[in-house]
């Protein structure tokens, strides 16, 4: 069932300049250096000490030097010690951080903490960059980088092209203070089913601070625009990885090989070519008038046959059958202004599949 992706089109949206990389070798560099100035330390709740600094910081004392709260790990301090994080945030520094100095007197329970050395307008402070559970199994965004260079090297996958966003043209390639996220696609030797030739694509994002799970999602698709959404995705498959104990051993054990097969161009199935063959033996119509006719009674509107059909055609589909009037309604959502239309319809074309061949 054919549908569209927005993972990279939010990323692409709202991802700052400085959160966007020119390439793979320049975010390996900035999350190994973030690796490399970074350790974990376990430390009891109550035993923890807070300051306010003269222009209004929160940082980490007690047994630890001297770290700056930041903005994220902030948060998690308070969802830790169930303090409203949002209230906090509204108060003075000092009053927030009275607030806070409660909290943790009340608690008793352990908590990993990630101290992190990092540079802030040319000055090198330390940060307390996440708190997390004791049975916290981190997953580096390095070597989450460092796996995808190792799997793609020497191959034709690269990150697709994008118009500019956020006063940046860097997209596809993301990282934060507490996350990660990339997109690549291979357009070569793509695999044809009926008129379509179908590119092969993925995601693969993480967080070293609690921020999301490790994640990849594997896909075939029809086309990527400028704003990076997926157009006419199919085949995907998608494995989560939640951070805890055994996170980073499952993470070389499954999700590696995954990538590996399906960059190699071994983790295609048959599946997509038996449902397209199945949906091409559905007759719609040799002329646009059987095919409204075909379409009663169905979610469709006489606008969206029409411009499927003739959308269909300027691409080349067999618009005919099942396969190629769906293919032409994902095709003419491209062109509709608002995401909630295209998604609308792209959904309906989708259960129009499902409901012919389930």
């Amino acid at each position: 069932m054919p549908q569209n992706l927005y993972d990279a089109h939010r990323q692409w949206a709202t991802r700052p300049a400085d959160e966007r990389f020119t390439s793979l070798q320049n975010l390996l560099d900035y999350t190994q250096k973030n690796k490399a100035t970074s350790s974990q330390v376990l430390r009891r709740m109550d035993d923890l000490k807070l300051e306010v600094t003269s222009d209004g910081g929160i940082t980490l004392n007690g047994n630890l030097s001297h770290a700056y709260l930041t903005n994220w790990a902030f948060g998690q301090l308070c969802r830790t010690i169930s303090a409203p994080a949002a209230y906090l945030r509204s108060l003075s520094p000092d009053l927030a951080c009275n607030c806070l100095r409660f909290g943790l007197q009340e608690s008793d329970t352990d908590c990993k903490i990630l101290v992190s050395d990092r540079s802030r307008n040319g000055i090198l402070d330390r940060y307390a960059s996440a708190f997390t559970s004791p049975s916290y199994g981190r997953i580096w965004d390095a070597d989450v980088v460092a796996s995808l260079m190792e799997a793609i090297e020497n191959t034709s996958w690269h990150v697709p092209q994008s118009r500019s966003s956020q006063r940046s043209r860097n997209s596809g390639l993301y990282a934060s203070d507490h996350d990660m996220f990339a997109f690549f696609v291979n357009d070569e030797n793509p695999v044809e089913v009926g008129n379509a030739k179908l590119g092969r694509g993925f995601f693969c994002w993480n967080s070293e601070t609690g921020a999301a799970t490790f994640g990849l999602t594997t896909f075939l698709y029809n086309y990527v625009c400028g704003n990076h959404i997926v157009w006419g995705a199919q085949n995907i498959r998608e494995l989560k990885i939640i951070h805890r104990g055994h996170a980073p051993q499952r993470f070389y054990s499954a999700a590696i090989p995954l990538l590996n097969r399906f960059v190699e161009n071994r983790a295609l199935d048959e599946g997509i070519k038996s449902t397209a063959k199945k949906a091409m033996s559905v007759y719609i119509g040799n002329r646009l008038e059987k095919a409204l006719d075909w379409f009663k009674n169905k979610p469709f509107t006489k606008k969206e046959i029409v411009s499927a059909w003739e959308t269909g055609i300027a691409e080349g589909e067999e618009v005919s059958n099942l396969w190629g009037i769906v293919q032409g309604l994902t095709a003419y959502a491209r062109d509709l202004d608002f995401v909630d239309n295209r998604v609308n319809l792209e959904r309906r074309a989708g259960a129009l599949l499902v409901s012919k061949l389930g």
